[in-house]
């Protein structure tokens, strides 16, 4: 039940108080105390929960503290969202970037901050949802088609990653064109640090995986104007090179990404990769050694050598691993079964 408080003239309080006193002291005083100088609590304010509850988690509504103040504008929504996710609180802001469509339903920013922060936190199908909100209110939102990218890569829809990537890129390239100090490389202006530089790395690797090595290596390459010392980039490059055998390339472009950071991990497994195709298997091994047990070490380089069909060199690699694995190596032992039976596949088929 909500109480209505009703205003009432200071004047006429400060008479009523004067007659009491006037006809009981003790009784005027204890009365004068409470009326005249008690004021009334103030009630909390609750939040309001948002319009739109389709962009919830299940989480988000229960993180949400009750002294989560209710913001009055769309810019005092959008400053607190900012605030929280600064502080780490990434609920918090979410729930105010929510309340601010509250003010305005048409701020396409806000749908992609909405849809960013819900990939940050693997929701995946929402953000989907927000992000293709903010497309339909601005169709050229650069960030929500290299995020949209870069999402369909990781779940290998490369058909929907491949135009969501290009379009990224060709809003980029058209803002690029609008500078007065713009640098063109081949059919590209180079990026610059406004530029979505994971959006070329993206598009790159799809260009690898659909085989089309020499465009992926001219992204490769673009990008790594901007960025020269990075050792994602070069490593990258780098197995560029080694998928279609071009060795000696990959080896002096891993080489490259391990001298800008020794403690690469998939720098130093890409170039024992090399080395295995090299055959220089002491030298794969040692080089796998760097970031991976001696038994796990074993384990990769059979395996490795077992896709090349060299299952006797495999099989005795697995069966070193188990023996120096400190407990049971169940891949390990896994993978010396596949080897025997690749090996008694061969020989039935050779009409042993």
């Amino acid at each position: 039940m909500s109480i209505r408080l009703i205003p009432f003239n200071t004047k006429g309080l400060k008479f009523y108080c004067w007659g009491l006193v006037k006809a009981s002291a003790m009784l005027g005083i204890l009365l004068f105390v409470t009326a005249c100088s008690s004021t009334p609590e103030e009630a909390p304010v609750e939040v309001k929960e948002p319009e739109r509850q389709d962009l919830l988690d299940v989480g988000t509504l229960s993180s949400v503290a009750s002294d989560f103040s209710a913001p009055k504008t769309e810019a005092d929504a959008l400053t607190k969202a900012r605030t929280e996710e600064q502080s780490g609180n990434l609920e918090k802001a979410l729930y105010a970037y929510i309340q601010a469509l509250d003010f305005n339903a048409k701020n396409a920013e806000t749908f992609y901050q909405i849809g960013r922060i819900h990939t940050m936190r693997g929701n995946i199908d929402i953000a989907f949802r927000a992000y293709n909100e903010a497309l339909s209110l601005d169709p050229n939102l650069m960030r929500v088609h290299a995020d949209l990218g870069v999402i369909s890569m990781d779940k290998r829809q490369y058909r929907e990653a491949r135009l969501y990537l290009e379009k990224a890129i060709e809003l980029d390239q058209y803002r690029l064109e609008q500078l007065e100090n713009k640098q063109v490389m081949r059919e590209f202006l180079v990026p610059d640090q406004d530029s979505p530089a994971r959006v070329y790395n993206a598009i790159a690797i799809l260009e690898d995986v659909e085989n089309n090595h020499q465009q992926a290596r001219e992204y490769f390459k673009l990008i790594l104007e901007l960025q020269p010392h990075s050792p994602v980039l070069i490593t990258n490059l780098g197995y560029s090179y080694y998928l279609t055998g071009e060795l000696s390339m990959a080896e002096k472009y891993l080489r490259q990404a391990i001298r800008q950071d020794s403690n690469f991990d998939r720098a130093w497994t890409n170039l024992g990769l090399v080395y295995v195709r090299k055959g220089l298997y002491k030298r794969a091994l040692a080089t796998f050694e760097r970031t991976m047990s001696p038994a796990e070490a074993l384990n990769d380089l059979g395996y490795f050598l077992m896709l090349e069909g060299q299952y006797e060199k495999a099989i005795a690699l697995f069966e070193r691993a188990i023996d120096t694995s400190p407990s049971y190596f169940e891949q390990a032992q896994k993978n010396l079964r596949r080897a025997k039976a690749e090996i008694s596949d061969e020989f039935q088929h050779a009409g042993y």
